[in-house]
């Protein structure tokens, strides 16, 4: 039951994250979904785990949007790594530092990918400064409505 739990995270991550950004974005700014879930995910349950979510969803990013095909899922891979990496010295569980991670590893993933956008097309790949100072804001309201739910979740079952 497990296994089949966790593809339907993995499927509904990338459902709501595309719903989210095509209905519901607000003057072009929508929150990077699957960037706070793999965060969660890293936080539960390890960077591996972690780091195999975020890939996987950074594939789907790098599918919607082929300009830069690769950098999502090397970001999301990295952020889970630090994610899962911050655990052992944060308690993460808590909504503080749990929004501080996501914050910060917001701000992370838009650089990370405007480097790879500069070492591979020749241009940094700027997401523009009403995401870059927005959405770690909104990635904070996502993350404190969904750990309480997907991290207490995957932390008794991991």
């Amino acid at each position: 039951m497990r296994p089949l739990r966790l593809f339907a995270l993995f499927v509904g991550g990338m459902v709501v994250q595309w719903w989210w950004t095509t209905h519901f974005a607000l003057a072009g700014v929508a929150p990077q979904v699957l960037l706070v879930l793999t965060v969660i995910i890293a936080a539960a349950l390890g960077p591996v785990r972690g780091m195999f979510f975020g890939f996987g969803w950074g594939l789907f990013l790098d599918v919607m949007s082929a300009h830069l095909f690769g950098g999502n899922a090397l970001a999301l891979t990295v952020a889970a790594y630090g994610a899962g990496m911050v655990r052992r010295q944060l308690d993460v569980r808590d909504l503080a530092p749990q929004c501080m991670v996501v914050f910060f590893m917001t701000w992370a993933y838009f650089l990370l990918i405007g480097v790879l956008g500069a070492m591979f097309i020749k241009s940094f790949e700027w997401v523009g400064w009403p995401s870059f100072l927005a959405d770690p804001f909104y990635n904070c309201l996502v993350a404190a409505v969904a750990y309480p739910f997907w991290g207490s979740y995957l932390e008794t079952r991991g």
